[in-house]
C-alpha cells in the first residue's frame, strides 16, 4: 500500500524493514555473526540505497539476520539516521515501517497507521 501510494505521488519510498534485512544480509555475506554489535553497526554505516534492491533480501535467512541487528541500540540509532536523512527530501517521501509515526518522523505532516491481522500480513509478504 506505501509503495503504490509513493507511486501515485511521485514521492520516494523506503521500506524500513528491507533496512534491517540489508544489515543483517550483508554482515553474512561477510563472514560475520548478525548478533556481533561492532560488525553489525559497520555494516549499517556502510548502508546505501543500492543495497536494498538485492532480491535475497525476501529469503528467510536475511530475515533471521534482521531480528538480531535489530536488536542492537547502536544499529537501530544508526538506521533511524539513515530514514531521517531519506525522509527529508524536499519533494517528500513515503516510509513504511512500524516506528516511523512514532520515533523516526514524530513530526511528520502525514501519518497513516495500518494494522492487519497476523493471516492478511502472512498474506501479503512477498
Amino acid at each position: 500500500m506505501a509503495r503504490r501510494l509513493a507511486a501515485e505521488l511521485g514521492l520516494a519510498y523506503l521500506d524500513t524493514g528491507k533496512l534491517y534485512r540489508a544489515v543483517g544480509f550483508h554482515v553474512l555475506t561477510e563472514g560475520g555473526d548478525p548478533a556481533d554489535a561492532e560488525t553489525a553497526l559497520a555494516a549499517a554505516k556502510k548502508l546505501n540505497e543500492l543495497d536494498l534492491s538485492n532480491p535475497r533480501l525476501a529469503g528467510d535467512d536475511a530475515a533471521n539476520a534482521a531480528s538480531k541487528v535489530a536488536a542492537i541500540e547502536p544499529v537501530r540509532a544508526a538506521l533511524r539516521t539513515f530514514q531521517t536523512e531519506f525522509a527529508a527530501a524536499p519533494q517528500g517521501a513515503v516510509l513504511d515501517g512500524r516506528d516511523i509515526g512514532t520515533s523516526v518522523c514524530p513530526h511528520a505532516d502525514v501519518k497513516l497507521f495500518v494494522t492487519a491481522d497476523v493471516e492478511t500480513r502472512a498474506d501479503r509478504r512477498p
